[in-house]
């Protein structure tokens, strides 16, 4: 009787079996031509391998933030036109006052607002909107007090300045030489530079004698490294027109 014979079926899991014990022979074969040197110096090479295969799959740390420090110096006011009404003599028909009783404020921050200046973005002089008492501007006493000021240049080192998170309110003690904005400026943001005084009126509304601001940016990690805002702020004063009430103009730089 002829007979045929059927080639041997392996399960599944007989074929796993099967080749786990393939690759573990052969590994053991492969280990005992190695001498012992070179059987640890691919076990440490395999090590490694693992190593680096688990880190390019773990989450990396992202890059950091990096800000770029940037300081306004407030350097001057000068004011070219001061009118502040008609003055308190009675036989002088076309008599004008230009005495201002000025209080104000100048600041800087970036579009992230005031926490790129450290939360207090702003120096103030006098007290916003009040009239305790009256001085000039370069008095050694009336920190508070409104500043007598016409037609000319006031240096702001020379007055007292307070540090504040709000335009209008200090946040610290009033100081001399405490000119400087200090600002942490991010890739891609705009700081801006402000300026905001007014003329103390006792019977009528006070006036804005002084307000107006400049933006600069946005700038590239590149740029502000260069400190490209240092040209672009170059012979660029805070300026307003004459208002009926005075025409202004505010020096200042960028470092």
């Amino acid at each position: 009787m002829n007979t045929i014979n059927q080639p041997h079926k392996f399960s599944t899991p007989g074929v796993r079996r099967l080749a786990r014990g393939l690759l573990i022979g052969a590994g053991a074969a492969f280990a005992l031509v190695l001498s012992p040197a070179l059987r640890r110096r691919v076990a440490l090479t395999g090590a490694a391998l693992t190593m680096a295969a688990t880190s390019l799959l773990s989450a990396q740390p992202a890059a950091a933030d990096t800000t770029y420090p940037v300081y306004v110096t407030f350097d001057n006011v000068k004011f070219t036109m001061v009118n502040d009404g008609s003055c308190s003599n009675p036989l002088v028909w076309d008599c004008n006052d230009t005495t201002l009783e000025l209080y104000g404020t100048v600041g800087a921050y970036t579009t992230a607002g005031a926490v790129s200046a450290g939360g207090l973005p702003y120096r103030l002089f006098g007290k916003w909107a009040s009239h305790p008492c009256e001085t000039n501007w370069g008095s050694s006493w009336g920190t508070t007090c409104t500043k007598e000021v016409n037609v000319g240049t006031y240096d702001f080192t020379k007055v007292f300045l307070c540090d504040g998170s709000y335009y209008q309110t200090c946040s610290t003690a009033y100081y001399k030489y405490n000119n400087t904005v200090g600002l942490q400026v991010h890739a891609g943001e705009q700081f801006k530079v402000t300026v905001a005084m007014q003329d103390y009126d006792a019977t009528s509304a006070n006036d804005n004698v002084c307000v107006t601001y400049q933006w600069f940016g946005p700038y590239t990690a590149a740029q502000l490294q260069a400190k490209t805002y240092v040209t672009d702020a170059q012979n660029k004063a805070l300026m307003m027109p004459f208002n009926g009430d005075a025409e202004c103009w505010v020096a200042y730089h960028l470092s």
